[in-house]
């Protein structure tokens, strides 16, 4: 009896928080509204980063940033076309990213890794 050993590597999604990109901490009385949501969620799977729009937004540009703050992919789209936005980072290292989203006077901020 011959025996198989099949590995398979699974990839899981996961979701990043997209918030505000605030410089400056917001006065105490403030803090409610960083509860609030916004048209846009992005997951990361593997090296496959995936934006996601709910609505139009008009015009808007995702950028990736390594830890060392250099763009390492970025793409402009007109959301009342495409709704999601697929970005590739497979020649990207293992570590630390971020994912800025901008549009109109939005500016969006998500934090994620590459492992």
């Amino acid at each position: 009896m011959a025996g198989f050993l099949i590995l398979a590597q699974v990839s899981f999604a996961t979701n990043i928080l997209i918030r505000k990109d605030n410089s400056v901490p917001p006065p105490d009385r403030l803090l409610s509204t960083l509860n609030t949501l916004y048209p846009v969620s992005a997951t990361i799977v593997g090296t496959d980063l995936t934006v996601y729009f709910d609505s139009e937004v008009g015009v808007a540009t995702v950028t990736v940033y390594d830890s060392a703050n250099q763009v390492v992919s970025q793409q402009t789209v007109d959301t009342s076309t495409i709704l999601e936005v697929d970005m590739s980072l497979s020649n990207q290292s293992s570590g630390d990213y971020v994912v800025r989203i901008s549009y109109g006077t939005t500016h969006l901020i998500g934090d994620f890794q590459i492992e």
